[in-house]
């Protein structure tokens, strides 16, 4: 495993480049992820780009950020360690949850640095709008806001129960959608799994992501300049049965919330004039783990 790491902000941040020649491709990973849950799919979207996978500060096995954890903030270090690794002139963003936003964010403020945006299941800058027209016991139960478990999860990686928390992480995402990680791969998604400062960046960065002073540029499609979007989205009936079996709503309140969810994707299309969107029929929300092949043929467009 070929990891290596840079100083951004005074913090060392850990990245790997996967491919040959010039990098013209980034991944922006969701919320909390690292790098091993995404190793063997940028292995594959290496085939037809030199790809970038990196952890942001305070993510996996980065170093602790020192700067807030706002949209704007990330972009911007983002840029700053492209700065210092030989890259193209333009790049491909593909951004999955959470990174999506970032990825916007990325765009709307590097716009001559941005080929084209492939965005998995990408967060809203509206995404609360759940909270406004689901009822409190849909939103509690749809699983839609992350930090009641994100605060357990720091809980406990606190307190000496790390074997208790790793036998939890193996049935959990990212091992509950996808059984293929080698060894090495898995004991170091479950060593950043345990690790607080990986859920304080979390709970940092979640928060941020819906503060209203930080969303109100993202929600303008007036600003955002003329790229390519690849939207890809989970499919419905998938993401209704895990609502159903996890949350333990009724099948209409789990439908009412995917609508929403897929009305809130739909509003990416509307950000540019070159916009396509594609479902990814055997996936929830981890299409990275469960369609991708999918992804990969649209990596290939570009």
């Amino acid at each position: 495993m070929e990891l290596r790491h840079m100083m951004i902000g005074g913090s060392q941040m850990t990245y790997t480049v996967l491919g040959e020649g010039s990098i013209d491709l980034v991944i922006e990973m969701g919320l909390g992820a690292c790098i091993e849950e995404w190793r063997h799919a940028a292995k594959k979207i290496a085939e037809t780009h030199t790809v970038l996978l990196y952890e942001r500060l305070g993510c996996g096995t980065s170093g602790r950020a020192e700067n807030g954890r706002t949209p704007r903030r990330i972009a911007e270090e983002c840029a700053l360690f492209l700065d210092q690794l030989p890259h193209e002139e333009k790049i491909v963003l593909l951004a999955h949850s959470q990174g999506g936003l970032y990825a916007q964010q990325f765009a709307r403020m590097y716009p001559e640095r941005v080929k084209a945006l492939i965005l998995l299941d990408p967060l809203s800058a509206d995404d609360g709008r759940f909270r406004r027209e689901l009822s409190g016991r849909e939103y509690r139960k749809s699983g839609v806001d992350k930090r009641g478990a994100i605060r357990l999860s720091l809980l406990m990686s606190r307190l000496p129960l790390k074997n208790i928390m790793r036998n939890m992480v193996r049935e959990a995402p990212p091992f509950y959608y996808y059984r293929g990680f080698e060894e090495d791969a898995a004991e170091y998604i479950l060593d950043c799994a345990i690790r607080p400062q990986g859920y304080r960046t979390a709970l940092a960065e979640y928060r941020e992501a819906h503060r209203e002073e930080n969303l109100a540029e993202l929600r303008n499609p007036d600003g955002f300049p003329p790229v390519p979007i690849r939207l890809i989205t989970h499919a419905s009936e998938i993401a209704v049965s895990e609502i159903m079996q996890f949350g333990g709503l009724k099948r209409k309140e789990a439908e009412k919330v995917e609508r929403i969810w897929q009305e809130l994707m739909g509003q990416y299309l509307a950000l540019g004039s070159d916009s396509r969107w594609n479902r990814a029929e055997h996936s929830s929300h981890a299409i990275h783990l469960t369609d991708l092949d999918l992804v990969c043929n649209v990596a290939a467009e570009f």
